[in-house]
């Protein structure tokens, strides 16, 4: 095997090529230093660049459907706050159809009481049509316009109630696998076996023409049918509720779990690059120094 001859023209190109693959070397560790970022790009870890796309595109999935439950939150929680208001002058009434009943009160007693309730048919028609951010919580997917419309006699009172909304589910994806009907349609609220807007009208009129037995065998039972379909939508409302809050703890601790995990894969160690910074650059240094001397000309060469 013959010998390679050397000439300075050799040694001058071999002393450029060191000094700027160190030049490339201290630029990307500075860059590391810049960014905090080991990879910037796919060509300085394609594995790992690889990996931190996928781990992105996880965490942004995750963060949509936290802010599907974030968007469907305020409608729950007001529907159960709804239902909460509705109840309680429901539970006003029956005290109220309890005491109508009992047979000793005079006429006069009784409209002053039917008075009473009729204020509690208009209560729970009002929180009945409630809108939330411009939506009919209680419409089913008819949300634009109130699902309950009154009929009125000559003096006002509301005679009969009729549900124009809809039964239809309002659905939003909170996983994967999950679309969530968190909506409830009046029709299974007030009306699923018993009508609440009937009883309590009939309620009042019972009161006005002194009628204590059909209030204690008719309307009492009938309550008592109308409670349980409160209390019952109520707790599906409340397990909303907690599913919603339960999924976001779980996304919010997936997310971390995530972004530790993409740290991992492409954020710098700053002691450690800081410290091949520096060996780097004392590299870099003694690169310089040797084709300082490569290239020095000699006083032959100087001559000619």
């Amino acid at each position: 095997m013959g010998a390679m001859r050397v000439t300075s023209q050799l040694l001058i190109d071999r002393a450029l090529r060191n000094i700027n693959f160190q030049s490339r070397q201290i630029m990307a560790l500075q860059e590391q230093l810049a960014t905090g970022r080991r990879v910037n790009r796919p060509s300085d870890d394609p594995i790992n660049a690889r990996r931190a796309v996928n781990v992105r595109a996880l965490i942004e999935k995750n963060d949509q459907y936290v802010a599907n439950i974030s968007f469907i939150s305020s409608p729950v929680a007001e529907t159960y706050t709804s239902l909460e208001t509705v109840l309680g002058y429901f539970n006003r009434g029956w005290e109220l159809t309890v005491q109508g009943a009992n047979g000793t009160n005079a006429q006069s007693q009784l409209d002053t009481i039917a008075l009473e309730v009729n204020q509690i048919i208009e209560g729970i028609f009002s929180t009945a049509n409630h809108e939330s951010n411009g939506r009919y919580v209680f419409g089913g997917t008819r949300t634009g316009a109130p699902p309950y419309e009154a009929v009125r006699d000559a003096n006002g009172e509301i005679t009969a109630v009729n549900y124009v909304g809809n039964a239809e589910a309002v659905q939003v994806a909170i996983s994967d696998i999950l679309n969530l009907t968190y909506n409830e349609p009046g029709s299974g609220v007030f009306s699923a076996s018993q009508d609440i807007f009937e009883t309590l009208i009939d309620v009042r009129d019972n009161l006005r023409a002194g009628d204590t037995a059909a209030l204690s065998s008719v309307r009492l039972p009938e309550m008592e049918t109308v409670r349980e379909q409160l209390l019952s939508a109520m707790a599906r409302v409340g397990s909303i509720q907690n599913r919603l809050e339960r999924s976001t703890e779980e996304f919010e601790d997936f997310n971390l779990q995530l972004s530790i995990q993409l740290s991992d894969t492409v954020d710098a160690d700053f002691a450690e690059v800081i410290m091949r910074l520096n060996a780097q650059d004392n590299a870099f240094q003694a690169a310089l120094s040797a084709a300082a001397r490569a290239i020095q000309p000699s006083l032959l060469q100087f001559l000619q």
